[in-house]
């Protein structure tokens, strides 16, 4: 018996293991890219409600400070509304204007003070 346990947890280590990207849902859920194919459209063509990691191109005018970043976004009605980072801050539609994303799911931000944010969902 301890050695069927000690398979199967094997074996869902090894499943998952693979380096399949992961988007959360509206329900709090998580799927793999697999499930998605290779992109995360909708049948309407606009990316489904959910957190996606993203590539953040960061620039602030006022500065010239420039950075690049990979952050979660989270997406609401194909429009970027807010960008996570990892210590639990966020800027949300209080400090930057929701943009839609197009079906490269590419899209740029503008934010308070100048500042720029060039999004790409990741796939």
């Amino acid at each position: 018996m301890k050695k069927i346990i000690l398979l199967l947890i094997v074996g869902l280590l090894v499943a998952c293991s693979g380096k399949s990207k992961r988007i959360s849902n509206d329900k709090g859920g998580f799927y793999s890219e697999d499930y998605f194919g290779e992109d995360w459209q909708d049948e309407g063509g606009s990316y489904s409600n959910g957190t996606y990691t993203a590539t953040v191109d960061y620039y602030n005018s006022k500065t010239g400070y420039s950075a690049t970043y990979t952050l979660d976004v989270e997406v609401e009605d194909g429009q970027v509304v807010q960008i996570d980072f990892p210590n639990g801050g966020y800027l949300d539609d209080d400090h930057i204007a929701p943009a839609d994303l197009d079906e490269h799911g590419k899209t740029t931000i503008y934010g308070e003070d100048g500042k720029e944010y060039e999004i790409q969902i990741e796939y």
